[in-house]
Order: C-alpha cells, then sequence, then structure tokens
C-alpha cells in the first residue's frame, strides 16, 4: 500500500533527450512507483506513487539534475485523493512507457531532418558521394588482389610447412638410429672394459707366476 499519489506534469524542452529515461532510472533508485510518458502537447507526464518522504526526494532530484539540455517551464504537482483501503495497482516498478511510438518516430524523423537541413555543408557532402564511391571501389580491388597474393603466399608456406614436416620426420627416424647406435656402442664398449680388467687380471697373475719361477 502507498502513502501518496501525484499525477505529474512537466512543461518544457523535455521531449527526444533522454528525459523519460532519467526519470524511470530516478524513480527506481527512490523505490517510488508507477510510469512517465510523452504526451502529443509536448509535456511529459507522470503518475508516482510512495511514501511521502521519498516521493518528495524524488521530485526535487527530477527538478534540480535533469540531463543536459532539459529546460523545465513549470513542474505541476496533483495529488490524487485515494482512501486508504484502496490501491490504484500501480507497477511494482516505475516505467516508461510508449504512449504513442509512431507519432514519437515521426516527431524525431522530422526534427532529424530538420537538422540536416541546418548543416551548412549537406549538398557538398552529397555531391561528393560518388568520388567516395569510387575511392572505395578502388580500395575494394586492391584489397582482392591482395586477398589472391595472400592465399597464393598461404598455400606457399603450407607446401614449405609440409615438407619441412617430413624432413623433420626423417630427422627424427635419423636420431632415432643414431641413439640405438650409440646405445649399441656403449654396450660394446662396456663389454670391451670388462674383457680388458680381465685381461689385466690375467697379466697380472702371469707375472706372479714368472716372478716365482725365477726364484726358484
Amino acid at each position: 500500500m502507498h502513502d501518496k499519489y501525484f499525477n505529474i506534469s512537466v512543461i518544457g524542452n523535455v521531449q527526444d533527450i533522454g528525459f523519460r529515461k532519467f526519470v524511470e532510472s530516478t524513480a527506481n533508485s527512490y523505490h517510488v512507483t508507477g510510469y512517465v510518458f510523452n504526451d502529443q502537447n509536448g509535456s511529459v507526464k507522470m503518475l508516482c506513487a510512495g511514501q511521502v518522504e521519498l516521493l518528495n526526494t524524488f521530485f526535487d532530484a527530477v527538478q534540480t539534475r535533469p540531463p543536459q539540455g532539459t529546460s523545465i517551464e513549470q513542474f505541476i504537482k496533483t495529488e490524487i485523493p485515494i482512501p486508504e483501503d484502496i490501491d490504484l495497482n500501480v507497477p511494482d516498478q516505475f516505467l516508461k512507457l510508449g504512449t504513442d511510438e509512431l507519432a514519437d518516430i515521426g516527431r524525431k524523423l522530422d526534427t532529424g531532418i530538420g537538422l540536416l537541413k541546418t548543416l551548412p555543408q549537406i549538398e557538398e557532402s552529397v555531391s561528393a558521394l560518388p568520388e567516395i564511391k569510387t575511392g572505395i571501389d578502388t580500395l575494394n580491388s586492391k584489397f582482392d588482389d591482395f586477398r589472391t597474393d595472400q592465399r597464393e603466399h598461404n598455400k606457399r608456406m603450407d607446401e614449405h610447412n609440409k615438407r619441412m614436416e617430413e624432413r623433420k620426420k626423417r630427422m627424427d627416424e635419423h636420431n632415432k638410429r643414431m641413439e640405438e647406435h650409440n646405445e649399441r656402442m656403449e654396450e660394446r664398449n662396456k663389454r670391451m672394459d670388462e674383457h680388458n680388467k680381465r685381461m689385466e687380471e690375467h697379466n697380472e697373475q702371469l707375472t706372479q707366476i714368472l716372478q716365482k719361477l725365477a726364484e726358484k
């Protein structure tokens, strides 16, 4: 249940500048519910509901911190007397309504066309469009040539990489064979070391035998 309900009418430069979006976000930040819409007479209308203190804070924020370009000439606030046991069932969140979107779109298009007509160089800019298109076509042609060259380059690089992979594969096989050869050589060297050790022991024994024979 809300404490108070108000009808608000804001008169001035308040349409097509983001004022409704500002009102919507500000109302939700103060927990004020209701809705806002553009009226065909150029004003912005609101139905607001909430606690008195929050409503007053919201009304003050709308009037003192509007978006840049807003000019509020009148802020008309009218309380709606509602019996305590009746609720108007306003939306749970404050909403921005599009009451007449076609009219809004038409008005905004008219505004945009009017602004374009005020640009001093607009006719010269339009007349330059064919030259701009020619320049763009030239750039596109050069880009197509570049893409063709790039595809050929990529193809050559793919072939080169393939050859390098084959070469690497052969090198890996060669290295594997060399590792196996080295392992066999290490085994052979190990056996030779053992053989040489036994030969040294044998020679040492022969030397001792010869010394004993010489002593006799």
